[in-house]
Order: C-alpha cells, then sequence, then structure tokens
C-alpha cells in the first residue's frame, strides 16, 4: 500500500487535521499530504523538529529507565501535533487543529502509523 494513500486516508479520516508526514531517522520527508493552501514546506520542517524532538525524548527515556518513547503529543492552544514512532527510526507525524477529539486523531494516527510499520 502506498504511503500516500495511507496518509490521505488519515487525512479523511481526521476532518480537523492540516496535515500528515512520514519521515525518516534523520528528519527528512518520505511522504506527506496536506489540507487546502498549506504549504508542504512548513509541514517538512515541523516534521523536521521533530526528529530533534525524538532524540530528546530517546534519550530522557533512556537516562530514566522508562522504557521506549512510542508517541507523544504537542499540544498547543490552536495547533497540536501528535507523533507515532515507528521501526527503524522512522516516524509519522500528524498536524491538526485544536477544535477536534485529540483521541479520535491518536486512534486513527495509530491505526495509520501500524500499516505504515508493514511496509516499511
Amino acid at each position: 500500500m502506498p504511503f500516500h494513500y495511507v496518509l490521505t486516508n488519515l487525512l479523511v479520516d481526521v476532518p480537523e487535521a492540516i496535515g500528515a508526514i512520514f519521515l525518516d531517522a534523520e528528519g527528512e520527508a518520505v511522504e506527506w499530504v496536506i489540507q487546502g493552501s498549506s504549504e508542504p514546506f512548513h509541514l517538512k520542517i515541523e516534521g523536521a523538529y521533530h526528529a530533534v524532538i525524538k532524540r530528546q525524548l530517546d534519550a530522557a527515556a533512556a537516562n530514566s529507565g522508562v522504557g521506549a518513547v512510542r508517541s507523544y503529543a504537542l499540544v498547543g492552544r490552536s495547533l497540536a501535533t501528535l507523533t507515532e514512532l515507528l521501526p527503524d527510526g522512522y516516524y509519522v507525524v500528524l498536524v491538526a487543529h485544536r477544535t477536534g477529539s485529540l483521541g479520535l486523531a491518536r486512534h486513527h494516527l495509530r491505526r495509520a502509523a501500524r500499516v505504515l510499520s508493514d511496509e516499511i
């Protein structure tokens, strides 16, 4: 199943979504989809920043002994970014407006992450 198809379905399932991006371990975009007039460049930058955040969270988790990080969310006043970590350092980020259900967004993101994991 193509990555673009999985990400497109994620945006259909999460109407508040602005975009979704699938990245490699270095923060390079593998595939992305965006809603409306959003700029792909901004989504790629957001995804790349998550490579730094992911490394910091991994280091903090290792130092504290809490186990591996599987997912995390950064929630702001108007936007939220939800991230699922995948095998081999890959990860997927969903950017959405806060007006919707973050629980439902997380559910659909996890489902998409399982499909992506099977494809890499």
